[in-house]
């Protein structure tokens, strides 16, 4: 706890010193006066989020900071702007014209933070096995909505639209369905959205990390009443044609081994893996799975997260193939604590599975 407490500080003084040389405060008073605004509020929401540490008000809190990491970026890429300036033409870059760079700059960065957040992309990919397949199967895949404080109706609504447009023949949910609990899905009637998704062949979920926080049971029967198979450790056999086995989250202390669950099915057909996370990938490809679906990563979803998560996952975003088996992390259609992506984007994923026969 202390680490991140130090480090909330080191934004409040980070913050303070690009809002001093913004602002330009002329007296002593005024400088003291901002300096301790800064503190002050930053300190109050800090206060506010750790009375529910790692739950909705602690967003709150990770949205300022988010905000003022922002303006950290900001302040080096205005730093960049007047060297390059400085070099080219040899005397400086008016402090007023820079301040107006500075918030055209900043503007621009959480604007696409947002629109990358709440605008999602729909990507295709073909996917195919040597077992038979008599037609082609299409999966929407798509995880880690985290239906919550910022993510609602608008956005299920638009999520059904889309996949709607596609005409899959099955959709599957890649976990995190909701963020740690049922409190936000329930008061603004998220039900009647999330009901909206259909497929032929029906639609299946598995729960997340942020769906095991405690609140499970409610999440899996509000997932169940809206019409979703929730398969964690459970398999279906989809058109009599492909295997689709669901796994529970590393948080699950029951979770099974894979090839535990591999004994349910017929393996000589097609098998679809599903489960929220990507770190089994060792486990999965040593045995006779097609294709494993996941998300978890969210892609990093901010710079510079998009980089450092590469240490700790073996794939973090896209498609790659490893022994027999094809594997696919999605970023999510969603988000986590905050309500912004940069160098990411919210996103569905239509695969069609087919068979090279």
């Amino acid at each position: 706890m202390w680490p991140f407490i130090i480090f909330t500080q080191l934004l409040v003084v980070i913050t303070s010193v690009m809002l001093w040389w913004f602002i330009k405060p002329k007296h002593t008073f005024g400088k003291i006066t901002l300096v301790v605004a800064v503190c002050i509020v930053n300190n109050l929401v800090l206060i506010y989020g750790l009375t529910e540490s790692l739950y909705e008000r602690f967003h709150v809190y990770l949205v300022v900071g988010t905000l003022q990491g922002f303006m950290l970026y900001t302040a080096l890429i205005v730093a960049i702007i007047w060297l390059i300036y400085h070099q080219l033409f040899k005397y400086p870059f008016s402090h007023k014209y820079l301040r107006v760079v500075a918030v055209v700059i900043y503007i621009g960065i959480v604007s696409l933070a947002v629109f990358n957040a709440y605008s999602p992309v729909v990507h295709h990919i073909t996917v195919t096995t040597n077992k038979p397949l008599d037609k082609p199967m299409t999966i929407a895949l798509a995880s880690d909505t985290h239906l919550g404080r910022w993510f609602g109706n608008r956005q299920l609504n638009k999520f059904a639209s889309l996949i709607a447009l596609q005409h899959p023949d099955v959709v599957m949910l890649a976990g995190d369905i909701m963020n740690d609990a049922t409190y936000y899905y329930d008061k603004n009637n998220m039900h009647e959205q999330l009901s909206k998704l259909h497929a032929p062949l029906g639609v299946y979920a598995v729960l997340g990390n942020h769906d095991y926080s405690g609140n499970q049971v409610e999440i899996a029967k509000a997932v169940t009443d809206a019409g979703i198979n929730v398969i964690d450790n459970k398999s279906v056999l989809l058109d009599d044609s492909v295997w689709l086995v669901g796994r529970s989250d590393e948080t699950d202390p029951m979770r099974p081994k894979a090839a535990k669950l591999l004994t349910q099915v017929d393996t000589n057909k097609p098998v679809i893996f599903l489960e929220h996370s990507p770190a089994a990938m060792n486990e999965i490809s040593a045995l006779p799975v097609d294709l494993h679906l996941s998300g978890h990563t969210h892609g990093g979803q901010i710079f510079p997260m998009t980089i450092l998560i590469h240490w700790l996952q073996p794939l973090v975003y896209g498609a790659k193939q490893l022994g027999g088996t094809d594997f696919l992390v999605t970023s999510g259609y969603g988000f986590g604590a905050v309500p912004f992506r940069l160098g990411t984007r919210s996103e569905i994923w239509i695969i069609k599975l087919q068979s090279t026969s």
